[in-house]
């Protein structure tokens, strides 16, 4: 019996101390907007209890005013009118003719390097020695004096054709086809390379004109100084 009695003195003295390390809980609390009648019916706004309303409002973020984007007006800017003019006889009339008119427009030289016709250059590869080219040089203006042929002959002193025999340049191939034909009779392989050959053509360039009538007043003037010039619109 007395082992009973400490038993339970010992262990209301335990519960009694739990009691004071441990901090009750709060009750829990519950959302006035998920409350529901007894019932479990629908519950409307109209019937819903003051305090769940006001809680609702509470909750609720305000409204934001919405603000219409800032309009950003972009007119562009002006239309502008460009032209190129020419082509000029050469680069000091297109400079000269830029001076002159200087004040009228915005302008600018554009030298133009364009492809032409190529031409055809004859001869014979080069060979192992001076030496050697010259010896063969020698004998080839034997073989055209015997022959009757005027054919201009000379030995390539530098370059890749170094030691090679040059044989002519030609601007039409049917001369120069006619040249190898003449030296392989003779008994010689000659080479016929095309080279290419440009020309230049020298314009005037111009920019930020108003509007293409204002340009057209200015080049009744523009024409009467340089007939042989002529104008066209350009890309800006």
């Amino acid at each position: 019996m007395r082992g009973i009695l400490f038993g339970l003195v010992f262990s209301n003295l335990v519960y009694l101390g739990w009691g004071f390390m441990v901090e009750p809980l709060d009750p829990e609390v519950v959302d006035p907007r998920m409350t529901r009648s007894s019932d479990s019916s629908v519950v409307l706004v109209s019937e819903s209890p003051p305090e769940a309303l006001q809680y609702y409002l509470a909750q609720s973020p305000e409204p934001s005013l919405l603000t219409a984007p800032d309009i950003i007006e972009d007119g562009g800017a002006p239309a502008q009118y460009c032209a190129e003019i020419g082509p000029f006889e050469n680069l000091s009339d297109a400079e000269g003719f830029v001076g002159t008119n200087a004040s009228r427009f915005a302008m600018t030289v554009d030298v133009r390097r364009l492809p032409t016709a190529p031409d055809y250059r004859v001869y014979l590869p080069p060979f192992a020695s001076r030496e050697l080219a010259d010896s063969t040089m020698t004998a080839l203006r034997e073989a055209f004096a015997a022959n009757g042929l005027a054919i201009d002959s000379f030995l390539i002193p530098r370059g890749e054709l170094e030691n090679g025999i040059a044989l002519g340049l030609f601007s039409e191939q049917r001369n120069a086809t006619n040249v190898q034909a003449q030296l392989e009779r003779l008994g010689y392989s000659v080479v016929i390379a095309e080279e290419e050959k440009f020309r230049e053509e020298v314009w005037v360039l111009v920019s930020g004109v108003e509007s293409e009538a204002e340009f057209a007043r200015h080049w009744v003037e523009i024409q009467l100084s340089r007939s042989y010039i002529r104008a066209g619109e350009k890309l800006c």
